[in-house]
This record gives C-alpha cells, structure tokens and sequence, in this order.
C-alpha cells in the first residue's frame, strides 16, 4: 500500500512538472510573439495602415498585459534583489504621479500614459529572468540575426532612396518625415517611424551578435552564417546616421574587452577577441569606402553639431549630466511621472521637451526633488550592477553577456529608458537577458 501511493505521488509530480514546463514554454513563446509584434508595429503605422497610426500605437500593449498575468499567475517572474527594488519604484512613483496629475490639472488619461511610458516593459526583464532557459536566449539571438539581414537590406534601400520616397515614409503616411542628412542622404528609420529606435535597435543588434558568437561553436554553416550577419549588423552600423550608435558601439565592445580580458581568458575567448577585431575593420570598410558619401556627411554633422553644442565633449556632459542643474527649475512633487515624454506631450498638446531633452533631467523634472535623484541613483546603481554581474558570468566562462551588459548598463546610466515605450522594450528585454543568462548558470552547476 505504501508502495502504491509513493508512486502515485511521484506520477503527480512528475506531471506537476511537466505541466510547470508547459506553461514555461508558453511564456517563451509569447515573448517571442511580442517581439514579432514589436517588429512590425512600425511598417503598420508608416506603410500598410497609416490612418490607424494612432491606434496601432497600442498594439504590443494588451499582449504584454496578458503576457504579465499569465505568468504572474504561474510563478514566473523574478521577484528577488534588484527586481524588488524596480517593483517598488514602480509602485511608488505610479502612486505619487497620480496625485501628480490630478494637481496638474492633466487627468488620469494622462497619468495612464505616463505610467505606461515608465513602466510598461519593466514586468518584461523580470518574466524573461525568471523562464528563459539557455537554449531559448541561444534560439532568441539567432531570430535577432536572421532579421538583422533583410534589416539591414531595408536600411541600405532607406539609405539609396530619395526622401520623398515611400520607404522613407514617417508615420502614419508622411512623405516629408524623412530625417535628412545633406546633399540628399536621410537618416534611415529602418522598420521604426523616426530614428531613435532604429539607433537602439542597431546597438541591440550588434549586442546579440556578439554575444551570439561568443557563445556559438563554429562551424561551417555557422561562419558562413556569422559572416553574413557581420556584414548585416555592420550595414546597419554605419547607416545609422547618428552619432550616438558610436557611444553604444564603445560600451559594448568595451565591456566585452574587459570582460574577457579580465577573467584570465583561454585560447578561444583570444580568438573571438580577434573575430570582434576583425568585424570592426569590416565595418571600418563599409562606412569608408561602401557608403563614402555617408562617411562625408557624418564628417560634416560632427563638425556642425561640434561648432553648434561647444565640441562634442559639452554634448555628451549635456546627455549625461544635464539632470545636475534640474534642482533650480524643478517642482518637489515633480510635474508629473512621463510627462514630458514625446508621447504624452503629443496628447496634450505641450511643447516638446519642455522638462528637458535628457531621460535623466526629465525624470528630476517629472518626478520631483525627493523621488527623482533616488529614481537615478537606482538607475545607475543597477547600471554598475548589470556590469559587474556579466564580469562575474565572465570569470565562470559566460562571455555571451558582456555584450549585452554593455548596451544596459550605458543605456540605464544616460539613455531614453522612460521617454518612449519602444526604447524601453528593447533595454528591458536586454536586462532580463543578462539575468537569465545568470540564472541559466546557476541551474547548470
């Protein structure tokens, strides 16, 4: 009789587990639908149903909510260390930015659209953490370099393209939303409807590029397929037309540097070293001598932007500090969470970038004197983290996350996480990728 019920018992867990997997699985695919979603939210809103542009700008959304609460459901999402920290953040300040609002006169619309500008893809990092396991970071990455080819095919005929032209279509239809660079060259947008997110999407690209190939073992097919994702990724490189893909690049290649060069490397990791070499003289290649005419306008735009901002280094001290001066025009209560974020000063017709033009002043800015300098205090304590963290999986023979930790970390630090919700999905699912990669680790020793 003991028998019988001890193997009864063992046939419920083991179906207790299979059933956990299931559901496991499920999540894994439905994050990888709502990448797919994200994908093609701009082609919708720019070429194929520009009088819904609007609408379609909530697209991801109900998949995303739907998503949280299914896994919230089942048990998973992270919930430990530096999670608990952001969980409370973004209880704290949903709560005060509606007392924000309704003093402001704004409305709970707007304090809605504030919220979701901060937080929609936060909940993102901490479901990825909690179910991705290492094949499906390692099947991920593979989807991120597959599209990077036709991304990169799209860019370059954005790049060939007159302004006017239908490709470079802004949003909802405007054949005038082209971004120009002189002398005819425009900004490509990519699969996105302005440039921004093109620029973060091509330094996530390059980011699971190398990550992908410091973690895959290659053989034929696979350099061959390696090959041409660098020629790709390095297409959308040098395409950009912005000077701040050069500050992404930096972060990622540096921390992967350090990483690998800091954890006594063996002959392989030297080897892949020479590989990340090797791609930046590829890409070097292609913005000299490919695409020389945008090699001279990038020229032109560096020395114009540098006579215009004082040189460049007073743009990167405006990008990276400007929040230092906030405390002489800001509220203590702050003018309301997201709201001089582009998508909330559309809705109420404010001037764009009136509470500052940097992520970091606007959240001073938006969120007040007391919660805002704590708000950037946690941003930058969880940009040292994320860094220090793939160093640690480096010592352990994890180099696939430097990369990855690279773009997180100088994005967290001084980059858009709370001005637009299509930044802050691809630095959200970067984030939970590092972690997962932690926890994938851990499970395996």
């Amino acid at each position: 009789m003991t028998s019988v019920v001890r193997d009864r018992a063992e046939l419920l867990a083991v179906r207790s587990q299979a059933k956990r997997e299931a559901n496991r699985r499920l999540v894994v695919r439905a994050t990888f639908l709502l990448f797919f979603v994200f994908l093609i939210e701009g082609s919708l809103r720019k070429w194929f149903l520009p009088g819904l542009s609007g609408v379609l700008t909530l697209l991801r959304d109900p998949l995303a909510l739907a998503l949280y609460a299914y896994a919230l459901a089942n048990g998973f999402f992270w919930k430990r260390g530096v999670a608990k920290l952001w969980l409370f953040f973004a209880v704290l300040t949903s709560t005060i930015g509606l007392l924000q609002y309704l003093l402001n006169g704004l409305g709970v619309a707007g304090w809605l659209l504030g919220v979701r500008t901060y937080w929609l893809y936060m909940p993102l990092a901490l479901v990825i953490a909690a179910t991705y396991q290492r094949e499906d970071i390692s099947r991920f990455l593979r989807i991120v370099l597959i599209v990077a080819i036709p991304y990169a095919i799209l860019v370059a005929m954005q790049y060939s393209a007159p302004p006017v032209a239908v490709i470079n279509w802004g949003v909802a239809g405007d054949n005038e939303g082209a971004v120009g660079l002189g002398d005819g060259l425009v900004r490509p947008f990519g699969l996105f409807t302005y440039t921004a997110p093109n620029v973060l999407y091509t330094a996530f690209s390059l980011a699971a590029f190398i990550a992908y190939y410091l973690a895959a073992s290659l053989g034929k097919k696979q350099t061959l397929f390696l090959v041409a994702v660098a020629v790709a990724v390095g297409t959308m490189l040098v395409l950009t037309g912005s000077r701040t893909i050069y500050f992404l690049a930096a972060a990622i290649f540096g921390l992967a540097s350090v990483g690998i060069l800091g954890a006594r490397p063996t002959v392989r990791a030297f080897r892949r070293m020479f590989g990340i070499l090797l791609f930046i003289g590829l890409a070097g290649v292609l913005f000299v001598w490919v695409f020389s005419d945008m090699f001279a306008a990038m020229q032109d735009r560096f020395e114009r932007a540098s006579n215009a901002e004082g040189g460049l280094w007073n743009r990167i001290y405006y990008n990276s500090f400007s929040f230092l001066g906030s405390e002489n025009e800001s509220e203590l209560l702050g003018y309301g969470i997201g709201a001089g974020a582009p998508g909330v000063t559309s809705f109420f017709g404010l001037r764009p970038l009136f509470l500052g033009e940097s992520d970091t002043r606007r959240n001073i800015n938006e969120l007040g004197l007391f919660i805002g300098p704590l708000f950037l205090l946690l941003r930058f304590a969880t940009a040292g983290w994320i860094a220090w963290l793939s160093v640690r999986l480096a010592a352990r023979r994890e180099y696939a996350a430097l990369p990855i930790a690279g773009l997180v970390a100088v994005s967290f630090a001084f980059g858009q996480l709370t001005s637009s919700t299509t930044e802050a999905y691809m630095l959200w699912l970067a984030f939970g990728l590092v972690v997962a990669l932690r926890h994938s680790l851990i499970r395996e020793t």
